[in-house]
């Protein structure tokens, strides 16, 4: 009898066994060529979601301490403002009309205080000129507050300085919050 089947390779597949080898160095050897192969998308996924997460915390910490550097400042502003007004008012070259001139529109007389300030060394010429000498940006609202001139037949009582932040809101951020 004739063989009928048409004459095809036989491919044994077969995997070297190596001296004292046995099924378990057959599973690394495996498992070491597909690490050769590259990462898988599960590995891929893993290290990308891992490193979103990992940005996402530093972009929150970076906000808050940016945020708690510019309440600081402020905080430091309005004392600084508040110890230029006392030295305004306890100077003995003050006359109680300027004292009254001031407290008619506080922020309108910006330059009866700016001689008792100093930022950096520098005399700040306007509330303009304060605000880049401190760093803040132009949006920051600066308020003077009155002084009480209650022993000269005055009406005013004294009212702190403040400083209002406003403009882009980000995670954190205190717009409109008045630091006093």
């Amino acid at each position: 009898m004739k063989n009928t089947e048409p004459n095809l390779p036989r491919f044994v597949l077969a995997t070297p066994v190596l001296p004292g080898g046995s099924e378990p160095r057959r599973v690394a050897d495996y498992l070491r060529r597909t690490r050769e192969r590259g990462f898988t998308i599960v590995e891929l996924i893993v290290v990308v979601t891992v490193i979103s997460m990992l940005t996402s915390f530093a972009l929150l910490a970076y906000n808050k301490v940016t945020n708690d550097t510019r309440l600081v400042t402020a905080n430091a502003l309005v004392s600084m403002l508040a110890t230029a007004k006392t030295a305004f008012v306890v100077d003995p070259s003050t006359s109680p009309a300027a004292i009254q001139q001031f407290n008619s529109a506080p922020d309108a007389n910006f330059a009866s205080i700016a001689p008792y300030l100093r930022v950096n060394g520098v005399q700040p010429a306007s509330q303009d000129h304060l605000r880049k000498l401190e760093g803040l940006p132009s949006s920051t609202s600066i308020t003077l507050g009155t002084v009480d001139d209650s022993g000269l037949g005055g009406s005013n009582a004294d009212q702190a300085p403040a400083v209002a932040f406003s403009g882009k809101r980000q995670n954190g951020d205190f717009e409109n919050r008045r630091s006093r």
